[in-house]
């Protein structure tokens, strides 16, 4: 009988999972876009609506949570500069694949929010990303919340989960 090492066996195995990591549904993904909705009106970019510039990919200290059980925040970066409409997307694994969004003032007033829809749920985190039109906000520094949906209104389960990031508009 040939013995194997157990450095050899742990190898195999990390080769077996790396093969099998592209296997699964190959159907291509929707745009989760497309059903997006926001209070504000929205309409195809203009000459003077921006995408987000980033000020900085690293969270800071003080930044807000980004990530929790049900519901990830990817973009924008905490202390991200914006202007027009920038791209929020995250992962979430939230009630119909609503993932309720908003956009706080300094005092924590909602200024804007709408909703991303997620690409599934249920049973694991999705990707979601949605559109966000700011340029009816004066300058300043902002927050934005994206959560997961709670129907129940905190009457069942652990209720809304929530990630959120400082921004700055110009």
């Amino acid at each position: 009988m040939r013995r194997t090492s157990f450095p050899a066996l742990v190898l195999t195995g990390l080769l077996a999972a790396a093969t099998l990591t592209g296997c699964g549904d190959d159907e291509p993904a929707t745009d989760p876009t497309a059903s997006d909705s926001a209070s504000s009106p929205t309409s195809e970019a203009t000459p003077e609506e921006t995408e987000t510039t980033e000020a900085t990919e690293q969270p800071t200290e003080d930044s807000g949570v980004r990530e929790s059980d049900n519901i990830t925040l990817d973009k924008p970066a905490e202390g991200a500069t914006v202007s027009g409409r920038f791209t929020a997307s995250g992962t979430a694994n939230s009630p119909e694949a609503n993932v309720p969004w908003q956009v706080l003032d300094a005092d924590g007033a909602t200024v804007l929010e709408g909703f991303a829809t997620a690409e599934g749920w249920m049973d694991r985190l999705y990707p979601w990303r949605t559109k966000v039109d700011v340029s009816s906000l004066d300058a300043g520094t902002y927050t934005f919340v994206a959560m997961t949906s709670d129907p129940s209104g905190g009457a069942e389960g652990n209720g809304a989960e929530e990630v959120r990031a400082t921004i700055v508009v110009e």
